[in-house]
């Protein structure tokens, strides 16, 4: 290969990541992070314009800002010249979607839509959008529409076409004002390279869109909303710059040159889905593997030879994830945004003092104690629900459960139930899966939870009866993105010619190995006959007690809201 290179950009919630891998052997050169100025906009924007509950919102800006400042890093840092780097791949949350002008500008860099919250980007775990998804779903159910099948038959709040609908029905100024929307991957790559494109991970999985079908008819949009009815002629993606993933999508300019300290001409992959892209860095491009991406919530991808749809998917897309296969998504809508949750909330004054004493974090001495407890001895049973069920249920409503506690309940007794709680979770999954057709092989586990906690992983292990993998690389997101970028590069330039000869050459390799301890996994057996009572009584129609919570949150917010904003008026008018 001669020293060739190719950099891996992987955007995450608070921050880009952006590392160089050998294009011989997939070995790590260098690695640069770089935080979003903003981060997440939870409560106000920047303006302090207050936003509803739910809201998830970030500034595209600091994106850019910090790419530039990651990967220029990462060139300088490694020494490397800039001819021996032959491609960039790009890898983000999803959906996080962003309305453009004809020029590719953000409309929130607009001075008046600088205080509306639909004119930035709306992050995946962005759950303002589920009365119209619920809309989506009711619509596309009573029409009859083929496509609903391949997303678990529901329709999330989180996908692209809820957030769409919601800013046409709710900011139809910033809607008519939208020259496109686009994922903010794709966004990405349109200032790297100048081109407007789309990819079948993103398109198929959260776009509604299908290789072969296309997206839903002009007739389903004009049923929906006649605001929407020209959606797809007019503000999406045509089909025809929709790319498979392990081709050229375009080039480096002379300006994406300059913001990444790259030559002008340097290859760039297709965008993908974050997580699906640790598919190929775990060397997973056959059939029956399933992958585990665990961060701050769980993607759940599965390669099939075979489509079958059915309740309980996020989503099924052919070339989603690797060229060649069906791509099925699945996922926990929280993870390690749950452990974080425990850390903050409930760890007490001597979990701290104990924690600054032995110079560890919260998280872990939570773990450490945890680790003490037996397969049942906390008395406790957890729904992981904190940001709502993706898989198998489909429902951004719902909210988490703990049962069980007593006054003798300690903070580690309730950290190791929710650790418990993903994993039953992720069982669901599992044997949705099975008992669906599609054999789950093998099981891997890639980020750096998978690769720090070995509680986490033994839980897992014992609840689900199966061996599970962990990949021994600690951005597999990233290799994922730097080996499609090395089949984007070709031969020719120092790369590969087919994905798979990428794949073969540069996946990482496996690194420790849990297996299922039988006494445990039978005392697992009776815990997860117990969760799976709880979890469909709250969650499929045993009482709507959730949802009611829901609501009820939601219009005690709104009259909050409307109070403060008639104080406001009443302030400026000096009453």
């Amino acid at each position: 290969m001669g020293g060739k290179y190719t950099i891996g950009v992987d955007f995450g919630s608070l921050s880009v990541r952006a590392v160089l891998f050998s294009a011989e052997d997939g070995r790590q050169a260098g690695e640069e992070v770089s935080s979003y100025a903003r981060g997440v906009m939870e409560t106000e924007l920047p303006d302090g314009t207050p936003l509803p509950p739910l809201s998830a919102l970030q500034d595209p800006n600091d994106y850019i800002t910090s790419m530039a400042e990651a990967v220029r890093g990462l060139v300088t840092n490694s020494g490397i010249p800039q001819e021996d780097i032959i491609g960039l791949g790009v890898d983000f949350t999803s959906c996080s979607l962003l309305a453009v002008d004809e020029a590719g500008e953000p409309l929130c860099n607009q001075e008046r839509f600088r205080n509306n919250p639909h004119a930035y980007v709306k992050m995946w775990k962005q759950h303002t959008a589920s009365v119209e998804a619920d809309e989506i779903t009711r619509i596309a159910k009573q029409r009859g529409e083929p496509f609903l099948r391949r997303y678990g038959s529901r329709i999330l709040s989180e996908w692209a076409i809820p957030k769409i609908l919601e800013t046409a029905q709710k900011a139809p100024e910033v809607y008519q004002a939208a020259h496109c929307f686009m994922e903010a991957g794709d966004w990405i790559n349109r200032k790297l390279t100048g081109k407007r494109t789309m990819n079948y991970c993103m398109a198929g999985l959260k776009f509604l869109w299908d290789p072969n079908r296309g997206y839903p008819s002009d007739a389903f949009f004009q049923a929906l909303d006649p605001a929407v009815k020209d959606l797809v002629r007019e503000k999406l993606c045509p089909e025809s710059e929709i790319y498979p993933l392990d081709v050229c999508m375009g080039k480096l300019t002379q300006e994406g040159a300059e913001l990444t300290s790259l030559a002008p001409g340097t290859a760039v992959a297709p965008a993908r889905i974050d997580g699906h892209s640790a598919s190929a860095a775990v060397g997973v491009n056959t059939p029956g593997k399933l992958v585990m991406i665990i961060g701050t919530g769980m993607g759940m991808t599965l390669l099939s030879d075979q489509e079958a749809c059915f309740k309980g998917l996020c989503g099924v897309s052919y070339g989603a994830v690797i060229p060649g296969l069906y791509g099925y998504e699945a996922g926990l809508s929280g993870c390690g945004d749950i452990f974080q949750w425990c850390a903050q909330n409930c760890a007490n004054e001597r979990i701290e003092k104990e924690a600054e004493e032995k110079q560890l974090s919260v998280l872990e001495l939570l773990t450490q104690k945890a680790s003490g407890l037996c397969v049942g001895e906390n008395g406790l049973l957890a729904l992981d629900w904190w940001n709502g069920n993706r898989s198998v249920l489909a429902d951004t409503k719902l909210s988490g459960v703990l049962l069980g506690l007593t006054l003798q309940t300690k903070p580690e007794d309730i950290f190791r139930a929710v650790l418990e709680a993903t994993g039953f979770s992720a069982r669901m999954v599992v044997d949705n899966f099975d008992e669906h057709g599609l054999k789950v092989s093998e099981i891997y586990a890639v980020g750096g939870i998978a690769q720090k906690n070995s509680l986490l992983m033994q839980i897992y292990a014992d609840v689900l009866n199966r061996d599970i993998r962990v990949a021994d690389c600690s951005q597999a997101c990233a290799l994922g993105s730097a080996i499609f970028a090395a089949a984007a590069a070709g031969k020719s330039r120092g790369g590969y010619d087919t994905l798979d000869e990428a794949i073969a050459s540069m996946h990482c390799r496996e690194g420790a190995v849990y297996h299922p301890d039988p006494q445990r996994v039978r005392q697992y057996e009776v815990l997860f006959e117990e969760f799976r009572s709880l979890h469909d009584y709250f969650g499929r129609g045993g009482t709507q007690v959730l949802n009611h919570l829901y609501r009820i949150k939601g219009d005690a917010g709104n009259e909050n809201r409307r109070k403060d904003n008639e104080a406001d008026r009443l302030s400026g008018e000096g009453i």
